[in-house]
């Protein structure tokens, strides 16, 4: 959430950090499931519908990506 490239992206929508990498997600054809016990930030996490990430957004937001060592958790341990 403190990426600056994500934040850099969110200032240009107007939009949080979270609200980004949901569009993100969802903008590539995955389906997420936003959850949070704080009603105000539910409602935000719902609120992605009415922007659009741009393909330069798109790009930016993929090269983060940090392949096999930046998964939270390891789910190797379930192989066999």
């Amino acid at each position: 959430m403190e990426n600056p490239t994500v934040v850099k992206i969110a200032e240009k929508h107007s939009k949080t950090p979270a609200q980004v990498l949901l569009k993100f997600l969802v903008q590539k054809g995955v389906a997420v499931i936003p959850k949070s016990t704080n009603p105000d930030r539910l409602k935000k996490n719902i609120e992605i519908f009415d922007f659009q990430l741009t393909d330069e957004d798109m790009s930016e937001l993929e090269a983060l990506d940090q392949g096999a060592k930046g998964k939270i958790l390891d789910f190797s341990f379930m192989k066999g």
